[in-house]
């Protein structure tokens, strides 16, 4: 073109030649390879799948001066594999006095990422909850991923302050959920219909973090913003009932001469037997008919175990949900999970009046009136019983294609709980039957008392091959 205009910008570019197809060739790796800012692909680290490369332990101050919590603690650290690779929350002050429990163990220095808070910082054990871990697809970076709302203590720190001490981000999502409520399996994940209900009250209420676009019903894009913000491919499965579960939180009642109060609702949900689904669900990954294995605890089973009986056990509702999970394509196996009291306290029938006067006393007030009824008086003494439950599907599951199929499973029958024995050794012959080998954790009585076993005290953070 001898008339083409001098000096284009485009000179010394020689588009049309074998330079010009090397640098097209290249064009898939530079898409792959560029950096993009934020979440693109969110993906959740499964629960089950893959050997333990990197795990999340928060140690508060306040249960290091428990014995019964640190043999706990460290049964689990001794047990896992050398070579595992840990981030250690903790207080500033405790670090000496915890070092030790990982490098006794085995653990070199170079995996162990320690992360301390001021002891001002009101922390919980509870390391599972208060964030989901999961990766960006797109380039693996990983991500601890936090709910719109955490009011659990000081834990909402913990994200923020990994993040600060390591490469791994924190980020938010307009949604409500906790990670015990959530299990990943294979190209499916798990979340409590408690936390769904949550998020859909959050979009339809005053002040949404999002709005709800117009002609979309609110629990689709309740659905919509899980795949935005949580797991991109994996299809959203909720776990629970269709209508809310039928229990007091109170019942009064006499046996023999003995008059009581349970406190039978405590760690139940409104759609859920237990308020998180990892109390009651385990899973174990693909079996030998081609269907995705599944744990699913059944009180009644261990009552046939103990010759106990547990009124306020809920075992229709665990049944119901292991059909609804069969229905679907998984293949279910049941286990023994524990529904028992623990006594806490006594007050006089007077006292139980005055405080079923207060603004939220009806419900005990209602179970007054069945203690008046069964013969009880202002003087009588009445006992209180509160209800937790006894776990082992809270446990941590590692089915590796290097390592092996293992479980590292809590135990429970110690001291005064030695009658669980027998349902130690049941569990330990139900994984065994299917595969793996069970490394036996020390007492988590304590923890269960409170509502949590050994799956709430940490968090996956990656898994290896």
């Amino acid at each position: 073109m001898p008339d083409a205009p001098l000096y284009r910008r485009t000179q010394g570019d020689d588009y049309q030649s074998p330079l010009s197809m090397a640098r097209a060739s290249t064009n898939r790796f530079l898409l792959e390879a560029a950096a993009i800012p934020g979440l693109q692909t969110p993906e959740l680290v499964s629960s089950f799948n893959g050997a333990i490369e990197q795990i999340l332990f928060c140690f508060p101050g306040w249960a290091l001066k428990d014995v019964k919590y640190s043999q706990a603690y460290r049964s689990v650290i001794s047990a896992l594999r050398v070579g595992t690779k840990f981030v250690i929350v903790h207080h500033e002050s405790t670090r000496p006095d915890i070092e030790p429990w990982f490098t006794s163990a085995g653990h070199k220095p170079e995996n162990l990422l320690f992360v301390g808070l001021p002891g001002y910082v009101n922390l919980t054990d509870w390391a599972e909850d208060a964030y989901v871990s999961l990766k960006d697809a797109a380039d693996g970076s990983g991500y601890l991923t936090e709910p719109w709302e955490f009011l659990r203590a000081g834990d909402a720190l913990i994200a923020d302050a990994v993040e600060e001490h390591s490469n791994i981000k924190a980020t938010q999502a307009p949604l409500i959920f906790q990670g015990g409520n959530c299990l990943v399996g294979s190209d499916f994940w798990f979340l409590g219909k408690d936390y769904f209900a949550d998020t859909m009250d959050l979009l339809a209420g005053s002040r949404p973090p999002v709005s709800v676009p117009k002609d979309v019903g609110v629990d689709q894009f309740a659905t919509e913003l899980f795949r935005q913000y949580v797991d991109r491919n994996r299809k959203l499965v909720l776990i629970g009932t269709d209508k809310p579960i039928p229990i007091r939180p109170y019942y009064g009642s006499k046996s023999g001469a003995d008059y009581y109060i349970d406190i039978a609702a405590g760690g139940a949900g409104t759609f859920q037997p237990i308020f998180h689904i990892d109390m009651f669900l385990s899973l174990v990954g693909s079996g030998n008919q081609g269907k995705f294995d599944i744990m699913i605890g059944s009180p009644a089973l261990a009552d046939k175990i103990l010759g106990t009986s547990s009124p306020f056990a809920l075992d229709d509702v665990y049944d119901s949900i292991a059909a609804s999970l069969s229905a679907q394509g998984f293949s279910v196996v049941r286990n023994p999970l524990v529904h028992r009291p623990k006594m806490a306290g006594s007050h006089k029938l007077s006292a139980l009046k005055e405080m079923a006067q207060g603004p939220d006393g009806a419900a005990l007030l209602h179970a007054v009136k069945e203690l008046m009824a069964a013969g009880a008086t202002d003087n009588s003494i009445v006992r209180i019983r509160d209800w937790h439950h006894i776990t082992w599907n809270n446990c941590l599951v590692e089915r590796s294609a290097s390592k092996g199929k293992h479980v590292y499973l809590p135990t429970f029958g110690h001291g005064p709980n030695a009658d669980l024995k027998p349902v130690d050794a049941e569990m330990k012959s139900i994984w065994e039957g299917l595969g793996f080998t069970v490394h036996l954790l020390g007492d988590f009585n304590p923890f269960a008392e409170r509502q949590g076993v050994v799956h709430c005290i940490k968090k996956y953070l990656s898994r290896g091959d």
